[in-house]
């Protein structure tokens, strides 16, 4: 049986736009195909112990979600027009999930996973999961103690942060049926941000706060660089200038903040690279400038900023000698050309903050990945739009919060 499941290729791009037209499958290999078995297989199972988990019974319809419709949608080999009303449905059963909310996202972000493998769905999903959780968070003793820096601009902040992520991913979840506006880039650090998140226990210290703040605001610039980068984004005009003005309404708040973060750099970087604050403020000025190749420079100022810091913090001879007794397998020592990778240079500058490193690596992989994009795309044409200087800004910010997170945030 060939069966269809969105993303099974990483190809979500090529999905249609248009959600409630017919789609011609395209095939797929017997392996992808045993593999979309499974999951429909176990999309039920976890469906089966949702409605349980929830006691749902005769409170609601038998199959709110419309799984059984998907189920069949794709046994047909289609993409599933049902998944309109399939997110409907998870609307209408997020008002009711109560005391049990936070298992219930869990489940329902296994389900999204399991039968459609969309990752925008799945986003939206596990940022409500990462704002259940805050949100016990700010009201437990971190916030009622009296601790000097658990201020109320401070909670603010954690909790705006994620609430935009929340809108962002929300919306995007309501226009993507079948476009595939957002991809592992975003995706996978959300994840691991929603992990760490979530194993912070009812009194996280300082540190663990301060890193769920700037990682989650750099997150947030992945989100919106990835949705910039789709392929639906780029080839639709109009879909473009809405998408880079939602993104402008998820950056607007920390970008108020930005000259403070860029300050806190400049003072703690003097020692270590003072160019690596120029370079972004240069990222910066071609974007407020725009020439032609305005988004390509920005986004290579934003890696190359945190290139030259990692490489200031942890010189080759320091992190060689640490790496024998750093617990890290020797297959991420090196690259295939023999040079340390970034990956050990950010854990040898964060050793002993081994869940913090393991996600900011994660953050910094994907946004090359992005920067790789808009360098691609910047290369292919002559003037940039507003979609892609509002890609470069995403990629900025990332990158200062990502340098706040290795150089800033006291890890005492």
């Amino acid at each position: 049986m060939a069966v269809y499941v969105a993303g099974a290729d990483d190809g979500e791009e090529d999905e249609t736009p248009d959600a409630g037209k017919d789609v011609e499958p395209k095939p797929v290999p017997s392996d992808v195909a045993a593999s979309a078995v499974a999951k429909i297989i176990d999309a039920s199972r976890i469906y089966g112990d949702l409605s349980r988990t929830l006691q749902l019974g005769p409170l609601l319809p038998h199959d709110l979600l419309g799984v059984g419709k998907i189920v069949a949608d794709l046994q047909k080999n289609m993409i599933p027009p049902s998944v309109t009303a399939y997110v409907a449905g998870l609307r209408s059963m997020d008002q009711l999930a109560g005391r049990q909310r936070l298992q219930y996202l869990q489940a329902t972000t296994a389900l999204s996973d399991a039968i459609i493998g969309s990752r925008t769905l799945s986003a939206w999903r596990m940022s409500l999961q990462i704002e259940n959780v805050m949100g016990e968070i700010v009201k437990g003793p971190a916030f009622t103690m009296p601790t000097p820096w658990a201020s109320e601009s401070f909670r603010k902040a954690l909790g705006g942060t994620i609430h935009r992520q929340v809108y962002m991913t929300d919306w995007l979840a309501q226009i993507d049926i079948g476009r595939g506006l957002l991809s592992e880039a975003s995706s996978r650090p959300m994840s691991e941000y929603r992990d760490y998140v979530s194993g912070l226990g009812d009194s996280p210290t300082r540190f663990e706060l301060d890193s769920s703040l700037h990682t989650g605001l750099g997150v947030n610039g992945l989100l919106g660089a990835d949705a910039l980068s789709s392929s639906a984004v780029l080839d639709d005009a109009e879909l473009e200038v809405e998408v880079a003005d939602r993104v402008e309404d998820l950056l607007t708040p920390q970008q108020a903040g930005r000259l403070d973060v860029l300050e806190d750099l400049r003072r703690v970087m003097t020692g270590i690279d003072a160019k690596v604050v120029e370079m972004l403020e240069g990222g910066w000025h071609v974007v407020r400038q725009a020439p032609p190749a305005a988004a390509e420079m920005a986004a290579q100022c934003a890696v190359e900023a945190i290139d030259r810091a990692i490489r200031a913090a942890a010189p080759d001879s320091e992190v060689e000698k640490w790496l024998p007794t750093s617990g890290r397998p020797k297959r991420e020592w090196h690259s295939e050309s023999g040079r340390l990778t970034r990956s050990v240079r950010i854990r040898y500058i964060m050793r002993g903050s081994k869940d913090e490193a393991k996600m900011t690596c994660t953050v910094v992989d994907n946004l090359i990945a992005l920067q790789t994009q808009t360098t691609s795309r910047a290369q292919a044409i002559k003037h940039a739009s507003a979609g892609d200087l509002q890609r470069a800004r995403c990629l900025l910010s990332t990158a200062e919060h990502i340098l706040t997170m290795l150089f800033v945030v006291e890890r005492n």
